[in-house]
């Protein structure tokens, strides 16, 4: 039984529009490009870049003295431990396609995939 107040054409165009939401959800889902290179920007303002495809293990310390442990293996990126207190950035897990982050803000660091063609655009930059 529906409400008086919804008809059935509302019930209709509601339908419609939960579905397109949904087709284009995933396209953008499947859509997303691979990643070629891992950027690092320190509190200092300064960057480095690193290739996905070479593991290796960065050890950072932030603002504050906070030490991150930022780990790249098998074609992904993630920060594995940090000493800020709310974990935001680790919790943020394992990072793979192009324009995904990770920030540590109390330790000013950010963690960004980058290469191919990113699906983050200026609007949502």
């Amino acid at each position: 039984m529906r409400p008086a107040w919804l008809r059935r054409g509302d019930v209709v165009v509601i339908g419609v529009v939960l579905a397109a939401a949904l087709f284009a959800g995933i396209g953008i889902w499947f859509d997303r490009a691979p990643a070629a290179r891992v950027s690092i920007q320190y509190p200092d303002g300064s960057s480095a870049l690193f290739s996905i495809s070479e593991n290796r293990s960065v050890e950072i310390v932030g603002n504050g003295g906070i030490a991150l442990t930022v780990e790249i293996a098998d074609g992904r990126v993630r920060v594995k431990h940090s000493d800020c207190p709310d974990q935001v950035c680790v919790h943020s897990g394992w990072l793979s396609q192009s324009g995904q982050a990770a920030a540590c803000v109390p330790a000013g660091v950010c963690v960004q995939v980058v290469g191919g063609d990113s699906q983050v655009d200026g609007v949502t930059a």
